[in-house]
């Protein structure tokens, strides 16, 4: 029983090895298309996804700002509830972080050679070698910013991962064999993730958060939704206004499984100008 999480530079096959992967343990694939169903509980489309999903923050556009926001939390709750449920392989999202010290999760990062990044997309793609260029230092930046600006962490940091393999010294077949033993080791064949209090209250507090944050009357940027126990809830934080501070508690008090809500959010109004992130 176990999480992989992979992180993949563009062009390196992390992708198929993760789907390789998935199919030889029979473990369930979190992948783009797996997102964007999970996303759909929370009111997003495929389309919305697609404008936020990795990139870098906006300087200007204020609502693609906020969009991102929401998008963030909705992604955490389908990473946390994905893994709560065992035998997962989790495409990116920073799914190396947020699981990071939960028993039975495994982290690994796939990377490449620049020309063999290059060879990989002008094949699979069939595009020019310029043009592949031109779209890795474009994904590297955006997954780089992303990361640094989300997580606080420098994209590809060698210390978050388990191991890191090179597509350019390993075959991707090689790669998936190495994965599929490792997982099937004792270390984590008896290992129960999925009994770890701690991801289940992980899991029960960023699921409410995607649902306040994903209401439009609030601004929810401030909140922080902490599952202290089983049933047991706190939020804390800023809100703009008294009535954004009752309707983000009556969210949470509403929501299946809370038993106690106990809340500190303070009320402060925005100041012009001043964005959470």
């Amino acid at each position: 029983m176990g999480i992989l999480t992979i992180s993949r530079e563009l062009g390196s096959g992390g992708d198929i090895i993760a789907k390789k992967v998935a199919q030889e343990l029979g473990w369930a694939l979190l992948d783009n298309d797996g997102f964007a169903d999970a996303a759909q509980s929370y009111g997003y489309v495929r389309a919305e996804l697609e404008q936020v999903d990795e990139r870098k923050p906006g300087l200007i556009d204020r609502f693609f700002r906020d969009r991102q926001l929401v998008y963030l939390d909705i992604m955490r709750a389908i990473v946390y509830e994905s893994a709560l449920k065992n035998n997962f392989v989790i495409m990116g999202r920073g799914s190396h972080i947020l699981l990071e010290g939960i028993e039975g999760v495994f982290r690994a990062r796939i990377v490449a050679p620049r020309e063999y990044r290059q060879r990989t997309l002008v094949k699979n793609e069939g595009i020019t070698p310029s043009m592949a260029e031109q779209f890795i230092r474009h994904n590297d930046d955006e997954r780089m910013a992303y990361t640094r600006h989300f997580f606080d962490v420098r994209w590809g940091e060698p210390s978050h991962f388990d191991i890191i393999l090179n597509t350019g010294l390993f075959s991707e077949d090689m790669s998936v064999r190495l994965l599929v033993n490792i997982l099937k080791s004792e270390k984590f064949s008896q290992s129960e993730p999925s009994e770890s209090q701690r991801l289940q209250n992980l899991t029960f507090a960023q699921k409410i958060k995607a649902t306040i944050m994903t209401d439009e009357r609030i601004d929810a940027s401030g909140i922080v939704v902490e599952c202290l126990g089983p049933g047991e809830l706190f939020l804390h934080g800023r809100v703009n206004s008294d009535e954004e501070k009752e309707l983000a508690e009556s969210i949470a008090r509403e929501y299946t499984g809370v038993v106690e809500l106990s809340s500190e959010l303070v009320v402060m109004p925005p100041i012009e100008g001043w964005y959470p992130v």
